[in-house]
C-alpha cells in the first residue's frame, strides 16, 4: 500500500469470534488437564491457556505493527478474529528485506514466547516437587502447553503460502530474486491453497493410519481454518492476475488530454478544442467538460462559462506505468487522476472508469 505518514493510533478491534475461539479452546483442553489435575485446577489451567493464548495472538499482531511502524508505515488496524488476527498498514513500497522482517516479526514473537513459557514452566518444577502444590502444577502444566501452542503458531505461520506470514516472506524473497511481483504472489497463493487442503487432509490421514478419528470439534475447526486460508490465497491470486493485466497498461492508452483553465481564455481562441469535447482542469483540480451550448457561444465568450464540472481529481506523483499505475490508484482512490509532464505541468487526465474498462477488455 502506498499512502504514508500521518502517525495516528491504529484501530484496534476484537471480534466476537476471537472470544468464542478462546472459550472453545478452553473446552477442548480441559479434559486433557483433568487427567493429571483435580477438577477445579483443570478448569483453571484451561482458562489460563485460553486467555494467554489470546494474548499471544495479540502480541503476534503487535509485533507486525511495531516493525511496520519502524519502517515508516502507518498502521491502520490491529484486529483479532475467529481465525487469529491481522494487521493492516500503508506506507511507501518496501524493499523485500523489510517486507520479510515485517512478516516474520509475528512468528518470531511466538517463538520467543514459547521459549519464555517453557523456561518458566521448568522453573516451577523444583517448587512443586518441594511443596506438592496443585496450584503450582496447574500453572506449570498450563505454561508448558502454551509453549507448545506458541511453537505451533510460529511454525504454522512461517509456512511459505499466502495468506500466512511465511507466504508473505517467501513472496518478498521471490521478488528479491528477480521474480515479477504478480508472479511471486501467484506462486505463494497456490502454495497457500495446497497448505489449506493439507490442514484438513493430513490430520485425517494420520488419524486413519493410526486407527483413530479426530474429534468432531477438531474436524469442524480445521475445515473452517482451511476455508479461510483457501479464500485468502484465492483472493491474493486474483489480485495478482489483475496486476499482471495491469502490467500491460500504459498511461498513454488510458489518458485524455486536459488543459489548465485560464480566466483569459475565450471560446473563439479555444473553439476547435472545445467543440471536440476537450477537457479542462481548474485551480482546485476539478475536471470540467464543455456543455451543449458551445456551438452557440460567441467568440468573445469566456471558456469557463461553457464548462461543466465533472469530477474532483487527484494528482499522480511521477508518471507511473503498468501495475505501478494501478497501485497508485488503489492507494489514493479517486474518480480521476491528473498526470504531470516532465516540467511538472498537468498534461492529461486518467479516469478510473477508463482503466477499469481497459482491464475488463483484457480479461
Amino acid at each position: 500500500m502506498q499512502k504514508t505518514s500521518e502517525r495516528s493510533m491504529p484501530k484496534i478491534s476484537m471480534g466476537i469470534g476471537s472470544l468464542l475461539f478462546t472459550l472453545l479452546l478452553a473446552v477442548m483442553v480441559e479434559p486433557r488437564f483433568a487427567q493429571v489435575l483435580p477438577q477445579g485446577y483443570a478448569i483453571g489451567a484451561a482458562a489460563i491457556v485460553a486467555v494467554v493464548f489470546l494474548l499471544s495472538v495479540a502480541l503476534h499482531e503487535v509485533a507486525h505493527a511495531l516493525v511496520a511502524h519502524a519502517f515508516g508505515a502507518r498502521v491502520c488496524e490491529i484486529a483479532l478474529t475467529v481465525y487469529g488476527g491481522h494487521t493492516t498498514y500503508e506506507g511507501p513500497r518496501l524493499k523485500p528485506v523489510r517486507s520479510m522482517l515485517i512478516s516474520l516479526a509475528g512468528p518470531g514473537t511466538n517463538a520467543i514466547l514459547a521459549l519464555v513459557l517453557s523456561a518458566f514452566s521448568q522453573s516451577l518444577t523444583p517448587a512443586f516437587m518441594n511443596s506438592g502444590s496443585a496450584a503450582l502444577l496447574m500453572v506449570a502444566i498450563a505454561c508448558q502447553f502454551l509453549a507448545t501452542l506458541n511453537w505451533a503458531l510460529a511454525i504454522f505461520n512461517v509456512m511459505p503460502g499466502l495468506p500466512m506470514d511465511g507466504g508473505r516472506a517467501f513472496e518478498a524473497l521471490l521478488r528479491a530474486s528477480g521474480v515479477n511481483s504478480a508472479r511471486a504472489t501467484i506462486i505463494t497463493g497456490w502454495t497457500g491453497r495446497v497448505i489449506a487442503v493439507a490442514v484438513v487432509a493430513v490430520p485425517l490421514l494420520l488419524a486413519l493410519l493410526n486407527g483413530t478419528y479426530p474429534s468432531p470439534i477438531w474436524i469442524v475447526w480445521s475445515v473452517l481454518i482451511a476455508l479461510s486460508l483457501f479464500q485468502g490465497a484465492s483472493q491474493a491470486i486474483a489480485h495478482a492476475r489483475l496486476l499482471e493485466e495491469a502490467d500491460m497498461l500504459h498511461t498513454s492508452h488510458v489518458s485524455r488530454e486536459v488543459r489548465r483553465l485560464s480566466n483569459a481564455a475565450t471560446v473563439g481562441r479555444e473553439r476547435a478544442y472545445v467543440e471536440r469535447g476537450g477537457l479542462y482542469v481548474d485551480s482546485d483540480d476539478v475536471v470540467l467538460a464543455p456543455g451543449a451550448e458551445v456551438e452557440q457561444a460567441p467568440d468573445d465568450y469566456p471558456v469557463h462559462a461553457v464548462l461543466t464540472p465533472l469530477v474532483k481529481a487527484s494528482v499522480l506523483e511521477g508518471r507511473p506505468e503498468g501495475s505501478d499505475l494501478l497501485a497508485a490508484m488503489q492507494a489514493d482512490e479517486a474518480p480521476a487522476y491528473l498526470v504531470r509532464n516532465d516540467a511538472g505541468l498537468v498534461e492529461s487526465v486518467i479516469f478510473a472508469e477508463d482503466v477499469a474498462r481497459a482491464l475488463n477488455a483484457r480479461g
